[in-house]
């Protein structure tokens, strides 16, 4: 039986894709500890390491809302694999009071928003994710508050952008859990 587990996790370790493996954000600086070095802010500002969800943060706000004005953080991610699907996510926290109706929040990939909201109608922090396929090995990551001339500004934090495995190495590892388990109730009938 230990010969069949060894063979099994050998076997499962070499078949999952190394990027799978040992893959992290490509995302920089995502998390907005001490800056907002690697983004590109326009009417935004580093909030501090003071607050934020932990501690560091960017608020999106521009002094006179206008329709023609978004503020946004933007990022060129490099490192994408065309085809490859990743998992897009981050946290956001409201900054006004008594929100016009509307998506006033929205994050795009290439200028196009995949994701758009309302404005809650509590000021917590919100989370947000959705999928993207890579059409490239880069893409611009824009977070954008203030659409549609709501004035709304919004603070962002724990940016990130992880590449999703393959659905075959997802099978491999989760075929190799359930041999696992079932060898190890195996043994456990065979102890008692």
């Amino acid at each position: 039986m230990k010969t069949y587990l060894a063979v099994l996790t050998t076997l499962l370790l070499v078949s999952v894709p190394h990027g799978a493996r040992a893959q992290g954000t490509v995302v920089v600086n995502g998390g907005f500890d001490t800056s907002a070095a690697g983004w590109t802010l326009s009417d935004g500002s580093f909030f501090g390491a003071s607050f934020g969800n932990p501690p560091g943060s960017v608020r999106l706000d521009n002094a006179n809302p206008s329709p023609s004005i978004t503020p946004s953080a933007s990022q060129t991610v490099t490192g994408l694999v065309s085809g490859a699907t990743y998992a897009v996510s981050g946290d956001y926290l409201l900054q006004g009071k008594n929100p016009p109706p509307g998506n006033s929040f929205g994050v795009a990939v290439d200028g196009v928003f995949l994701f758009q909201t309302a404005a809650p109608i509590d000021i917590n922090w919100y989370s947000f994710n959705f999928l993207y396929s890579a059409t490239d090995s880069s893409a611009v990551l824009s977070l954008a508050s203030m659409l549609n001339g709501t004035g709304i500004p919004y603070i962002i934090d724990n940016i990130a952008m992880y590449r999703i495995p393959e659905p075959s190495s997802s099978l491999l590892m989760g075929l190799g859990v359930l041999a696992s388990a079932v060898f190890l109730k195996h043994r456990r009938r065979q102890l008692l």
